[in-house]
C-alpha cells in the first residue's frame, strides 16, 4: 500500500528545502529524516511517519513548501499499523505534530489524523531518536498525557543509570558514545540548533570528499587602511564601522567573479554542476543556542560599507533569536571566521549544498624576508575547503592565491 507524505504544520506559512535526504529505492525506517528545510532560526529535518521503500519524490531543492504540500510517496511495509478501519480506536493527534498521511482515517470535524499511539512534538521525537529512546516506553506528564522533553531527560537517566547498576563497566561504551553516567558527571540535553546542526554536519562529512587548502595573506596594508578609515570617522554616526570581515567577503565576492565553479552547486544527477547567478555569501554566526548562518544577499555590486552595515545587522539579529527564514536560505559559499577567538587554522566543513567554505583564523605578526631583511608583517591564516566532485586541487590553489593576492593588496578590488 502506497502512502503519500504531507508536509507538516511546523509553525511558519512556508520553508525552502535545502536538501533531499532520501532517493527513490531507498528502505527507510519510521521517523528517519526524509528532507531538510530552513524555518525561522535553524535547519529543520521532517522525518518519516512509516517504515516503507521510497516510490516517488515530489519536490525538488528549492522548492518552496506551505502545509499540506505533497513530499513523497512511501511503499509502507507495516500494513498492520495502517489498515483503514481497524485503527478506528486509535488516539488522535494535532497534524502540526505529525506528519499528515492520506491512507488513515480523517476526523473531518477536527481536521486530524489517525497516526500513532504517542503524544509528542517533533522537537521531543528528534531529541529522542538522538538519544535512541522509545517513547512508546514513555509515560507523558504533559496535558492528556504528552510527552514532554523532560519526561525524555529522566527516562535517559533513568536508564544510563539501570545499565551501569546490571552491566560490566566495560560494556557500557559503544564506541565513543557514554551510555552511563555516573554521580559527579552532569547529564546536559543539546539544542535543538544543535542537535540538526550536528546532524547535517555529520552527513556532509559522510557525503561530500573535502579538501581543505591552507594558506596565508599578508594583511598589514589591509589593517592599516581599516584602523586608519574606522579612526577618520569614529565620530561620526552616520558611518558604519568597517570590520575585517566585510574586507573579506568583498574579496570573496571578487574572487568567485573570477572564478565562477565556485559558486555552484552539484546538480542532484551527479553528473553536472549548477552555476549560480548570484553571489550569496553566508557568515557563521556564534550564539547561545548554537552556530547559525545568515546569508549576505546580491552582493556583486555592493561596496564594502554596504556589506559591513549588512553584517552588522544580520550579527545583530541572530543574537537576538530575530533570524527569518529570507534570511537564512539561498546561500552560495560560506565564510567561517574564527580570528575574533584565536587559532591557527582549521577544516571547516562544507555548509551542503554549496561547493566550498572558507576558514579564517587569527591574524598574527611575522618576520617576513624582502630580499635584504626581515620585516613583521600581519599574516592571515585562512583555508578552503571544497567538494573535489566540483573542483579540482589546482584550481583550489589557484582560488586561495588569487584571494591572498586580493587581500595583500586591496587596489586590486578596484581593478
Amino acid at each position: 500500500m502506497n502512502v503519500e507524505v504531507f508536509m507538516p504544520d511546523i509553525g511558519v506559512e512556508s520553508v525552502e528545502i535545502i536538501e533531499i535526504l532520501v532517493q527513490i529505492g531507498d528502505e527507510i525506517k519510521k521517523e528517519d529524516s526524509l528532507i531538510s528545510v530552513e524555518s525561522h532560526k535553524s535547519v529543520l529535518e521532517i522525518p518519516s511517519p512509516i517504515s516503507g521503500i521510497v516510490k516517488k519524490i515530489c519536490i525538488k531543492v528549492g522548492d518552496k513548501l506551505s502545509v499540506n504540500t505533497l513530499i513523497m510517496v512511501l511503499k509502507n511495509i507495516d500494513q498492520n499499523k495502517y489498515s483503514k478501519k481497524n485503527n478506528i480506536n486509535n488516539h488522535y493527534v494535532n497534524s502540526s505534530d505529525q506528519l499528515n498521511v492520506t491512507n488513515v482515517l480523517d476526523d473531518k470535524d477536527n481536521n486530524i489524523s489517525v497516526i500513532e499511539d504517542i503524544y509528542a512534538s517533533p522537537k521531543v521525537r528528534r531529541i529522542a531518536r538522538l538519544l535512541k529512546i522509545n517513547l512508546s516506553k514513555l509515560t507523558g506528564s504533559g496535558p492528556k498525557g504528552r510527552i514532554t522533553c523532560e519526561d525524555v531527560k529522566k527516562y535517559s537517566i533513568q536508564v544510563s543509570n539501570n545499565s551501569y547498576l546490571h552491566h560490566n563497566k566495560n560494556s557500557n561504551f559503544k564506541n565513543d558514545h557514554i551510555t552511563h553516567i555516573n554521580d559527579d558527571e552532569e547529564h546536559q540535553l543539546l539544542t535543538n540548533i544543535q542537535c540538526i546542526s550536528g546532524n547535517r554536519l555529520l552527513n556532509n562529512w559522510k557525503n561530500i570528499p573535502h579538501v581543505t587548502q591552507f594558506d596565508e595573506a599578508d594583511i598589514t596594508d589591509l589593517e592599516d587602511f581599516r584602523k586608519l578609515y574606522n579612526s577618520r570617522n569614529l565620530n561620526n554616526k552616520s558611518v558604519q564601522k568597517i570590520s575585517m570581515l566585510s574586507f573579506l567577503v568583498k574579496s570573496v565576492v571578487h574572487a568567485l567573479l573570477q572564478y565562477p565553479r565556485f559558486n555552484s552547486i552539484l546538480h542532484s544527477s551527479k553528473n553536472s554542476i549548477v552555476l549560480k547567478k548570484n553571489i550569496n555569501i553566508g557568515i557563521a554566526v556564534d550564539t547561545k543556542e548554537g552556530l547559525l548562518v545568515p546569508v549576505l544577499k546580491n552582493l556583486k555590486d555592493k561596496n564594502i560599507s554596504e556589506i559591513s552595515y549588512e553584517i552588522f545587522n544580520l550579527v545583530q539579529k541572530a543574537k537576538n533569536n530575530q533570524l527569518n527564514i529570507s534570511d537564512m536560505n539561498n546561500g552560495s559559499f560560506t565564510i567561517s571566521s574564527l580570528g575574533g577567538i584565536g587559532g591557527t587554522g582549521f577544516t571547516p566543513i562544507i555548509n551542503a549544498p554549496e561547493a566550498c567554505i572558507l576558514g579564517v583564523s587569527k591574524a598574527t605578526i611575522k618576520p617576513i624576508w624582502n630580499i635584504k631583511k626581515f620585516y613583521p608583517r600581519l599574516i592571515l591564516p585562512f583555508s578552503l575547503s571544497y567538494d573535489h566532485r566540483i573542483i579540482d586541487g589546482a584550481d583550489g590553489v589557484r582560488f586561495t592565491n588569487f584571494l591572498g593576492q586580493l587581500l595583500s593588496d586591496i587596489r586590486t578590488l578596484l581593478v
